[in-house]
């Protein structure tokens, strides 16, 4: 029993040094690549470990209650990333004309390729496009957006600009403005977009910058999405064998260790138009990075989190398996810009990413 009790002894302390290498990296974030990057996403992980061996000592030996605690308790200084204590939507004082709405919302193609009945597909297009219009948002930044303006239930483009959106940035339209279609990233403007600018990562996957001119002040938007990196969990339920499991296991850590390599190289192009702005700058997208991973934090020392100022709850923004993930995000400079109030739209499943919704104003018009 004794030599048990010393392997675990023994197993925890180790247990506790890379914990410890956990929050540094997080704190710090002096590496980047997919080693530190998994290092980094264990997070969750960590601390459920240190509370079931919290747990597990107050029931059998509360001597060792301590050191899991302790370290539980050093953990807190990241809670803001995790978790938000706030109930309700704040009180907006502004005067309207103050304040401006950013939407940022993975459309997921308008979940056109779904499986579902076409007339329930037909109908979650329709009602879709309505919700969007409908939030009265100034700016809207839809990764995954697709148009086909040869058909009328497709063509969001046309009813987007009916409904005041007459200023539209694309990503690399000229690769993939094809007869009729386009499918990527899209940014809409209810104000003027003054200057406009776009790098593709891969595929659909890149940046959108556009300078606009909103109330006689300019702010500049950075649209984002990210190399996706979701595990691809009901491929796993389908495997059959364990043989399965393990090629499926094979191919997922083979795609986030290639999603970390790419987006330690996309956020040295992010930080740069960053630090290059002479405006007020808002970050908003799908990053496919959680709150515990080097490019969350890298953005997190360059702006401030819209959630960890005014998120509620968990805020997570995934709307399907494994669900209990914030990959979506926006991010502000709070030098220049106020937040008036944000939040996650969980209750709006349309597609696989909830929206995000962020009002702002600058802080010179601060009453």
């Amino acid at each position: 029993m004794k030599r048990i009790k010393k392997t675990f002894s023994f197993f925890y302390k180790c247990f506790v040094i890379y914990t410890l290498v956990v929050y540094a990296l997080l704190f710090w974030f002096p590496f980047k690549g997919w080693f530190w990057g998994f290092v980094m996403m264990s997070f969750p992980v960590v601390i459920a470990g240190h509370l079931i061996i919290l747990a597990f000592s107050l029931f059998s030996s509360r001597k060792n209650v301590l050191l899991p605690l302790l370290v539980l308790l050093l953990g807190c200084i990241f809670l803001p990333r995790t978790y938000s204590f706030r109930s309700g939507p704040e009180k907006v004082t502004s005067k309207q004309e103050k304040s401006f709405k950013v939407m940022s919302y993975n459309v997921h193609g308008f979940q056109h390729n779904s499986q579902a009945s076409k007339d329930q597909v037909n109908r979650d297009i329709k009602e879709m496009k309505e919700w969007i219009v409908n939030t009265k948002a100034d700016i809207l930044c839809l990764p995954e957006y697709i148009n086909y303006s040869n058909t009328e239930l497709m063509d969001a483009t046309l009813e987007l600009k009916r409904a005041g959106y007459k200023h539209v940035a694309y990503l690399n339209q000229t690769k993939w403005n094809m007869p009729h279609s386009y499918w990527g990233m899209a940014m809409f403007s209810k104000y003027p977009i003054i200057a406009q600018k776009d790098t593709v990562f891969e595929m659909q996957n890149g940046m959108i910058q556009s300078d606009i001119k909103v109330q006689g002040n300019t702010v500049r938007l950075i649209s984002l999405h990210l190399l996706s990196m979701t595990l691809k969990l009901n491929a796993f339920r389908q495997q059959k064998t364990l043989k399965g499991v393990a090629r499926e296991s094979k191919k997922t850590t083979k795609l986030i260790k290639r999603g970390f390599d790419n987006h330690a190289l996309e956020m040295t192009v992010l930080e740069s138009w960053i630090k290059e702005s002479p405006y007020p700058v808002i970050v908003c997208g799908d990053f496919n990075e959680t709150p515990y991973s080097y490019v969350y934090g890298k953005t997190r020392s360059l702006l401030k989190s819209t959630f960890e100022e005014k998120g509620r709850g968990f805020g997570f923004t995934f709307n399907k398996l494994p669900y209990f993930i914030r990959i979506d995000h926006q991010f502000y400079d709070k030098n220049k810009l106020d937040l008036v109030d944000f939040q996650t739209v969980d209750s709006v499943r349309y597609s696989d990413h909830y929206p995000l919704i962020g009002t702002y104003e600058f802080a010179k018009a601060r009453d």
